[in-house]
């Protein structure tokens, strides 16, 4: 029913390990749209993918040692990584030739990615730039009709993904603390 859903362009609200995210297909131009319209985000501001395996991160993105250590230590978990874009994706989810790649241990996300071609997007379900809500009540408050389906798992409390720019292959930035301590990303790169 899900994967039905986004094939017909609607938006979907899911739980990830973190939060709940809004959902979209990538390759649906009308229904990123209305995602980016709907939390009121500006359009440079890129929205991250949700990825089926590590090996799909080196079809969507440019590895590099950095992103591969982290991805070693951290994923399937809470962390996007930011990377060089390598694939056919365009704006808004390739944004100066980055893009976010979200590799979830999420069941629920898997079971989604598992029944629908292409790729999703992976933002969080709530105004850009506003607090997250935990709950599916709370969401369906903002968005109501406008998202086709809210798959409730209860309250969601957990820190958000945290965001690593490795775009350079140089160097890495955090771009946003969250699930993942700081410390546990320097400490990553620094043993491996």
């Amino acid at each position: 029913m899900t994967a039905e859903i986004l094939k017909k362009g609607c938006l979907v609200v899911a739980p990830t390990e973190t939060r709940y995210g809004l959902i979209a297909r990538t390759d649906d131009v009308r229904a990123m749209a209305r995602l980016f319209d709907l939390k009121k985000r500006d359009k440079t501001v890129p929205t991250a993918v949700f990825v089926r395996s590590r090996k799909e991160i080196g079809i969507i993105g440019e590895e590099n040692d950095f992103s591969r250590k982290l991805a070693d230590c951290f994923l399937p978990g809470p962390l996007t990584l930011v990377l060089k874009a390598c694939s056919a994706e365009r704006p808004p989810v390739v944004v100066e030739g980055k893009v976010g790649i979200r590799y979830s241990s999420s069941p629920v996300i898997k079971n989604i990615l598992e029944q629908v071609d292409g790729n999703l997007s992976a933002t969080s379900a709530n105004l850009s730039g506003k607090a997250e809500p935990q709950t599916v009540l709370e969401i369906a408050a903002l968005f109501g009709g406008e998202v086709a389906l809210y798959l409730d798992a209860g309250p969601l409390r957990s820190p958000v993904s945290t965001v690593v720019d490795c775009s350079s292959g140089k160097a890495y930035r955090i771009l946003r603390s969250g699930a993942i301590p700081a410390e546990e990303i320097s400490k990553s790169l620094e043993r491996n």
